[in-house]
């Protein structure tokens, strides 16, 4: 019996699982960065008159030579003028709030069916048909200055969104199953790696000197179409899951030659023999819906400890930095500057 190993069917059958996964973290980041340049663009789309202090942090997010001269207004507004400013305002943030968190909802709503999916097509046909929505997202996102962008960038982002939902849960369903046992855990973080990789790589590309400006922001929504493209196509080469056949399908002789392919050897009689124990231990076990998980005492410690795993994961902070605002410094120091100049 030959050991566990990792052999190239193997590692590109991850590799391709988790570009899906580097397009999640990408998704998740890359509407931060160009933030100050979008609701700009939002407010000349509508025909929203930008004020002064964002005026210049948008300057300086698209210029380092001309300094932004800012002319101060020394008359008071007519009170109406003022409300139609600021409901004109509160538009705005309600759009810019659609862009960021329609990504979040279509992400939930979807999550729901990942599973579901998988077991409906076989894992490898419910990762094509989820980057169906992924190129339908960056294609919307990615021609959002040829047409009414805010309407463009939520619907482009709650579709992205949709299929981040449904990729959640593929990309670690198949890597855990394709995995042999002992590196199971090992090639799992791969999953989680991939995101935090492309949260990285968007902030990177939305510097204002690479994507993040007036001219190529919506290259910037929509590049996600890349990685897409290659996972659709390199998708075709990787092998279904040996579980999904043998389990599911009850395909032994399908389920043994993908499992020659992932391990490299023509034995794989170990891994027949765990997926038989494991279809047995499934038939004979009793199904458990969502209530009993959370009423039945034998299933109350994992629960417990699952959640707070997650609520600690939320409340450590992390999001506030990958996901803070850009440009509060400057928007700030371009206050106080106005705030001396109308002093003088």
């Amino acid at each position: 019996m030959s050991e566990d190993k990792i052999t190239g069917t193997l590692a590109f059958a991850v590799f391709t699982a988790v570009l899906g996964s580097f397009q999640f973290g990408y998704d998740i980041g890359v509407i931060n960065a160009p933030q100050e340049v979008i609701i700009s663009h939002y407010h000349r789309v509508l025909g929203v008159a930008v004020d002064d202090r964002r005026a210049a942090s948008i300057h300086d997010v698209n210029s380092t030579d001309t300094p932004l001269v800012v002319t101060p207004e020394y008359t008071t507004p007519a009170p109406w003028a003022e409300e139609k400013a600021e409901g004109s305002a509160h538009i705005i943030t309600i759009l810019w709030s659609l862009s960021v968190s329609s990504f979040a909802v279509g992400g939930m709503v979807a999550s729901f069916f990942g599973g579901w999916l998988g077991d409906k097509l076989g894992r490898i046909k419910a990762m094509l048909a989820a980057n169906s929505l992924s190129l339908t997202g960056a294609l919307l996102m990615g021609c959002s200055k040829l047409g009414p962008s805010h309407i463009l960038v939520i619907a482009g982002r709650s579709i992205s969104g949709l299929y981040c939902g449904l990729i959640s849960g593929l990309v670690p369903m198949y890597i855990g199953e394709i995995a042999p046992t002992t590196l199971r855990g090992a090639l799992g973080t791969l999953h989680q790696l991939a995101i935090v990789t492309g949260i990285l790589i968007s902030q990177i590309a939305g510097l204002s000197f690479i994507l993040g400006n007036q001219d190529r922001w919506h290259i910037l929504l929509g590049l996600s179409a890349v990685p897409a493209l290659l996972q659709c196509l390199l998708l075709f080469f990787c092998p279904e899951s040996p579980r999904y056949l043998y389990i599911k399908l009850e395909e032994e002789v399908r389920a043994k030659k993908s499992l020659k392919r992932l391990r490299g050897t023509e034995d794989v009689t170990k891994d027949i023999n765990e997926m038989r124990k494991e279809k047995e231990e499934a038939a004979t076990e009793q199904k458990v819906s969502v209530i009993q998980l959370f009423t039945d005492s034998s299933y109350r410690q994992p629960i417990i400890v699952s959640l707070m795993l997650h609520m600690a994961q939320q409340f450590s902070g992390i999001n506030g930095v990958c996901l803070r605002p850009p440009n509060i410094k400057r928007a700030k120091g371009a206050e106080t500057e106005r705030s001396l100049d109308l002093s003088h």
